[in-house]
């Protein structure tokens, strides 16, 4: 059906607008101000205009790859076989292409598939031959690497055609930098060079130059406000940025941080496990490059985590539960406080922790669904439509990486952070998981962060509070883990 669930927002129609002037597009709107309705609505109007269906490829995250096709169906009157979502095997996927486009290449259709697509090697060469003219890039921050094989890939498949739209809602992520490898897949260079490091010379510059001789040299480019306006200049030219504080009426967000306290056991492995993380820096400074230190550096300071969420990995047994888990009776103290009234997203970075909290679940009665690692891609849209249809469930458990990009959970009014990992892009994108367009149903979101003192729950909040590289973090802070 066509019929919308919702009027067109008013930046939604300077959107479209917009796009009757730019052939090529970046809608670097915020998470949840309706990025997927804004292109579709451009995308039939162009359609329109031609007066057929144009051959179209939508480039997401797997997870989201449905949820494109059934915004297709509500916004549009394209007949859903036109629709294509290509997410099986990679054999499997190039016969349901040729399947929809024919033996000759010649249909005109929407295809839709995830990154990892761009790097099956067969179904790469099948799309190329099919020519798409617009190519939509959604997530494009996933583009950002230019040395990136997906970046490489993505950027030739641009160039062929005639019209492309980037989406994402984090343009940047680490540095202004991010910006070049987007626009040049989004206008083959027009806005930002052709040439990477060209690009980075005219506007950046490495406040650490003078160590390039040294062994352990580890640039840190930056940029002055005089170049960072100019960079902001240029960028508007084809985008549209939209904030949730500038264009929607969301209910507040509300932050809370819960202090969680490390039971005996677990204060004595993580003090062990910190004299051992120490001690490595220590001899690893003089030994190794500094950029092999933070590798291994990151890798030790996974195991604090997992300390402090209630697990150690261990090379004989496997993971080891600890036995007494403080954070989890706080996690059964809020559920029992908050799932009565409300549903709620507990969010968490490892497989252990799925367990521990799925248990937890069970224990208590509560009905849960689930989207991590160990759903299939078909069973997690189950899972999801599941939590939101169903009102015995209660609580989705989800990790932050696959579940926190490009899905709909307004359902829930709160969301508790039990564990979480340096990565900016997935605190982000999951904690607008539910605070978005169709969250005005609750008068607040309530986000929750659990937090031992003293641990290195502290220096990810620093982290990502400051948009810090976590290597850098890690060494320069080592003290307070």
């Amino acid at each position: 059906m066509q019929q919308s669930l919702r009027p067109l927002w008013a930046h939604q129609i300077s959107a479209i607008r917009k796009a009757e002037t730019e052939k090529d597009l970046f809608l670097a709107m915020e998470m949840g101000t309706g990025k997927t309705r804004c292109t579709i609505e451009v995308l039939r109007r162009r359609y329109a205009k031609r007066g057929v269906l144009v051959k179209t490829l939508i480039i997401c995250p797997v997870i989201v790859c449905d949820n494109w096709k059934k915004e297709w169906a509500m916004f549009s009157k394209i007949p859903a076989h036109d629709v294509v979502v290509l997410t099986t095997a990679g054999k499997r996927r190039v016969q349901d292409l040729l399947k929809a486009v024919g033996d000759d290449l010649s249909r005109a259709k929407i295809v839709i598939t995830n990154y990892q697509g761009l790097l099956m090697g067969d179904l790469y060469k099948l799309i190329r031959a099919w020519g798409p003219e617009i190519v939509v890039f959604d997530e494009s921050h996933k583009l950002k690497n230019p040395s990136s094989k997906t970046f490489k890939l993505a950027n030739a498949l641009a160039a062929d055609a005639k019209q492309k739209f980037l989406l994402t809602g984090t343009p940047i992520l680490n540095s202004p930098m991010d910006l070049w490898s987007q626009y040049k897949v989004l206008d083959n260079g027009e806005t930002f060079g052709s040439n990477f490091y060209s690009f980075r010379a005219t506007y950046f510059r490495d406040e650490n130059a003078g160590w390039s001789s040294k062994e352990n040299h580890f640039p840190k480019w930056t940029t002055t406000p005089e170049m960072l306006a100019k960079i902001t200049e240029k960028l508007q030219h084809k985008m549209i940025r939209v904030t949730k504080a500038e264009c929607m009426d969301l209910p507040d967000l509300v932050r809370q941080e819960i202090p969680v306290v490390l039971s005996a056991e677990q204060a004595r492995m993580y003090s062990e496990m910190k004299k051992e993380f120490l001690a490595f820096l220590k001899d690893s400074e003089t030994r190794h490059p500094l950029t092999v230190v933070a590798q291994l550096a990151i890798t030790k300071a996974l195991r604090l985590q997992q300390i402090v969420s209630g697990y150690a990995a261990t090379e004989q047994e496997g993971a080891k539960w600890i036995k007494d888990n403080p954070r989890l009776h706080v996690l059964e103290e809020l559920l029992e406080t908050i799932t009565p009234g409300h549903k709620v997203i507990v969010w968490s970075v490892f497989k252990e922790n799925y367990k521990m909290i799925t248990g937890l679940c069970e224990k208590m009665g509560l009905e849960f669904a689930q989207i991590h690692g160990d759903i299939s891609n078909k069973d997690r849209i189950e899972e999801m439509d599941r939590f939101k249809s169903d009102p015995k469930c209660r609580v989705m458990v989800a990790n932050q990486a696959a579940g926190g990009v490009g899905i709909n959970l307004v359902e829930a009014s709160y969301s508790i952070y039990y564990s979480k990992g340096f990565s900016l892009e997935h605190d982000l994108q999951s904690e607008a998981r539910n605070h978005r367009g169709g969250s005005e149903i609750h008068e607040k979101i309530t986000r929750i962060d659990l937090v031992a003192a003293g641990t290195i729950d502290e220096l990810i909040n620093e982290a990502l509070s400051k948009k810090l590289n976590c290597a850098n973090l890690i060494l320069n802070w080592k003290e307070k883990i």
